[in-house]
């Protein structure tokens, strides 16, 4: 099919995301990642009218991490209490951010495809921020200058 297969270790809203803008030959994400990483990437497809599909996995024999509770009837009784009825549901982005509009908000951490990372230079940094509004139908990368200590005043001769 001339797929090609690329793993990354983290940054998996980042991937996600790429996923939506043309130009970063970036067609689709699979994986695991945490709930926490599901609901913002749903919300940045949401904004940006991408596809999202999202499924909790509640057994610790399925992910072998160590990150999902003790056992599998631990983590059922913790979803039950809630509020999640199927645990087996697949959501979707509509499912995961609800709201009537979506404002995603991120700032890079590390360099990536669709940003780049903190960059220290003496005195300060620079950052790469991405806001998408499903309001606005806009997706704006800031880029910012942070001065550090106190401010230098300039002396004319």
């Amino acid at each position: 099919a001339g797929a090609r297969v690329r793993l990354i270790s983290d940054g998996d809203v980042s991937a996600a995301i790429s996923c939506a803008f043309a130009g970063t030959n970036i067609h689709a994400l699979m994986g695991i990642g945490a709930a926490p990483e599901g609901v913002i990437s749903a919300a940045a497809m949401r904004a940006l009218g991408g596809h999202f599909q999202g499924q909790l996995i509640y057994d610790p024999a399925i992910v072998k991490t160590g990150l999902i509770g003790e056992s599998k009837e631990d983590n059922m009784a913790r979803l039950k209490e809630m509020g999640i009825e199927d645990p087996d549901k697949v959501y979707n982005a509509e499912d995961l951010a609800s709201g009537e509009t979506v404002l995603f908000a991120a700032c890079g951490i590390t360099p990536g495809t669709l940003m780049e990372g903190v960059r220290f230079f003496p005195h300060g940094a620079r950052t790469q921020s991405l806001v998408i509004s499903s309001q606005s139908k806009t997706a704006r990368f800031v880029d910012t200058v942070h001065m550090f200590g106190e401010a230098k005043t300039l002396q004319l001769k």
